[in-house]
């Protein structure tokens, strides 16, 4: 069975997405190759975990994209980013670079590394704190969804987003 690697990460993401135990023969019963045609396309176990972190964020960033301006600067990035957390609904798939924990250093790199980019406007003092302050709002919000720990409403999601986006442009908390 011809099985593209794309394919090979969907099947990798959807036994996270059941919150189980991601090894590479849970990936070889769920996709129907043997273990050594999950190693041809990922190298060994940490190759997979990185390729399913990697896909992941690219899951990610195709939503993130979707949302920016054509003229998009790094707080619109921190906006879109922002947006996202707080509007989208996770599950332990999203939680991908705390799956093995033996990785735990090089997944961590590798999320901060393919995501620094919409984390941080370049700015200083007050307003640097606050943008910081969104995107920990943020944070905690995917984390919490991904973690199936439901603490808000829909209408307190939304409340918190426009806190957020007061956070990132400057405006006045009310």
């Amino acid at each position: 069975m011809a099985l593209s690697k794309s394919e090979l990460l969907e099947s990798a993401v959807e036994i996270l997405a059941r919150g189980e135990p991601l090894t590479l023969d849970a990936v070889a019963r769920a996709s129907g190759l043997t273990k050594p045609g999950v190693i041809h396309h990922v190298g060994s176990k940490e190759g997979l975990m990185v390729a399913v972190v990697d896909h992941v964020i690219d899951r990610w960033t195709e939503d993130l994209d979707a949302r920016l301006p054509s003229d998009a600067t790094d707080v619109d990035r921190l906006a879109a980013y922002v947006d996202h957390a707080l509007s989208t609904d996770f599950d332990p798939s999203d939680l991908a670079p705390l799956a093995d924990i033996r990785l735990r250093e090089t997944l961590r790199d590798r999320w901060t590394e393919k995501l620094s980019s919409w984390l941080v406007a370049s700015t200083q003092g007050p307003l640097r704190a606050r943008r910081t302050a969104a995107r920990l709002l943020a944070d905690g919000a995917w984390f919490n969804s991904a973690a199936g720990i439901e603490i808000m409403s829909e209408d307190e999601r939304a409340e918190v987003r426009r806190i957020a986006q007061q956070l990132i442009f400057g405006g006045e908390i009310q």
